[in-house]
């Protein structure tokens, strides 16, 4: 009963207290606490300010309590190729943020939806870490950018025909968006074109084949080391890998290094990629996510059947 009387006098402002209703005034009210200058106008709800030299958006939403901070970044795109490498960039940079990236031909967006109450303890140091965070991202997608032009200069990325169909500018168009890196691989006993790249902090290599459309990919991983005296741990892994085949659509074969002890497991995956293809990022996703579950279920496997043998040995003991 007490509580909700003083809440009714505070916001009747019977207790002396400023109540402030609308995140947009509280959002102003913050700004001046900060030092901060901004411009506003009766007729639109956009406020406008600077923050260590870079000029911000921020709008109140319908709902009275959240605020969106934006800030827009002049970057032209003059081409396709341009437009790509910049959508391949951002889908990168939003795996490691919440910061929201948009582009048009002339302009990129950076927006962060935020909670702005009273009830927020230290508001100044909140907002000021939320604005950080937009510098942060935008300062993440200019070097990587750079990054790019660099790799470009250096004859690292040969530049790709954007309207080309060929399977492996096809394939090389697709990771990009997915925001993944890639150089070329020179293999001696093949002449067929090769890339590596990076998916899930897993290398693939990725082999095309023209004539039939086709990619073949590949993901070489070693397990652990092993004595080759050791016939019980070949023989478990034998029977995983068996096991493994039968589930997945992708083909895995297993080694032994007779130098370096270790065993090594290779997935394997041959798939037609062509623009025909409807949804090609989609479909590239689903395999490269099959490939990756293969490894995974070879290390739950192997470490299972190891928790196991201890739990056997442990109960033997006692």
């Amino acid at each position: 009963m007490f509580s909700n009387l003083y809440v009714y006098l505070r916001n009747k402002n019977y207790l002396g207290m400023e109540r402030i209703h609308s995140a947009k005034e509280l959002f102003l009210k913050t700004l001046i606490n900060m030092g901060i200058k901004y411009e506003t106008h009766n007729y639109e709800d956009t406020i406008w300010f600077d923050f260590q030299n870079m000029d911000f958006e921020a709008e109140e939403d319908k709902e009275g309590k959240y605020i969106t901070l934006e800030y827009m970044d002049w970057k032209e795109l003059h081409d396709a190729e341009e437009a790509l490498r910049m959508r391949r960039i951002i889908n990168k940079v939003n795996r490691n943020s919440d910061v929201v990236i948009s582009t048009t031909v002339k302009f990129t967006y950076y927006r962060r939806k935020i909670l702005f109450i009273e009830e927020i303890p230290n508001i100044e140091d909140y907002l000021r870490s939320e604005l950080q965070e937009l510098m942060r991202v935008y300062k993440m997608v200019n070097e990587a950018l750079q990054k790019d032009n660099e790799n470009e200069n250096a004859g690292k990325w040969q530049p790709i025909d954007i309207e080309s169909t060929q399977t492996k500018d096809l394939f090389i168009k697709t990771i990009r968006e997915m925001g993944c890196d890639y150089e070329p691989w020179k293999d001696e006993e093949s002449r067929c074109e090769s890339i590596v790249f990076d998916y899930q902090t897993e290398t693939y290599r990725a082999t095309f084949f023209e004539v039939t459309k086709k990619v073949l990919l590949e993901n070489h991983y070693s397990l652990y080391n092993v004595a080759l005296s050791d016939m019980d741990k070949v023989n478990q892994l034998r029977e995983v890998v068996n096991k493994v085949n039968q589930e997945h659509d992708a083909v895995t074969v297993y080694t032994i290094d007779c130098v370096t002890n270790k065993m090594y497991a290779e997935a394997s995956h041959t798939v037609p990629f062509m623009a025909e293809i409807p949804n090609l990022l989609t479909y590239l996703h689903s395999i490269l996510n099959d490939l990756y579950l293969v490894r995974m279920d070879i290390k739950c496997e192997m470490e299972a059947d190891e928790i196991e043998e201890q739990w056997i040995m442990d109960r033997e003991a006692n």
